[in-house]
């Protein structure tokens, strides 16, 4: 064995394959796309078909609370109303919830305390409350920075000379 041999060796073991920069890029690129796909949050009830129809009318206020369970709140209009809430959220990255889907199930009850009716509503039947973020406006001078500050200062001398 003589000493070009082992440099040889050394040169073919170095040597770097020209798609490991490409390949690297392609796991980085990949983990930025899963890290945008968001994040879904379900809240509230989940509602399953044989539980919902198993709510009949005339029972009583007890046996929809064992099929359904507690109502998320409840409601007066001639009689009582429970309301069962399910919403589906998705959060982008960098971005605010959006709900994405909603079911609401009413219970109606007449002045007997049993199921008059069951309703059903999505999304699509909600209204859009938009809140005013306004101020009250309060009369008077406004006044700077550097005008409160020299008058603060008035206002100290003249309570030092009292």
């Amino acid at each position: 064995m003589n000493g070009t041999d082992h440099t040889s060796e050394k040169q073919i073991v170095g040597k770097k394959s020209p798609l490991a920069p490409v390949s690297m890029i392609l796991c980085v690129a990949g983990l930025l796309l899963i890290g945008c796909a968001g994040q879904v949050d379900r809240h509230g009830h989940l509602f399953t078909d044989v539980n919902l129809q198993q709510i009949q009318p005339g029972m009583s206020q007890d046996q929809v609370r064992l099929t359904l369970g507690t109502p998320d709140t409840k409601g007066t209009l001639d009689g009582d109303v429970f309301y069962y809430i399910s919403s589906i959220r998705k959060t982008l990255p960098m971005g605010r919830p959006k709900v994405v889907d909603r079911k609401v199930v009413a219970v109606y009850f007449n002045q007997q305390q049993t199921v008059n009716q069951v309703g059903h509503y999505g999304l699509k039947d909600g209204k859009v409350i938009d809140f005013i973020d306004g101020e009250t406006p309060t009369y008077g001078k406004k006044l700077t920075a550097l005008e409160q500050l020299f008058g603060n200062i008035t206002n100290r001398r003249s309570l030092l000379q009292q």
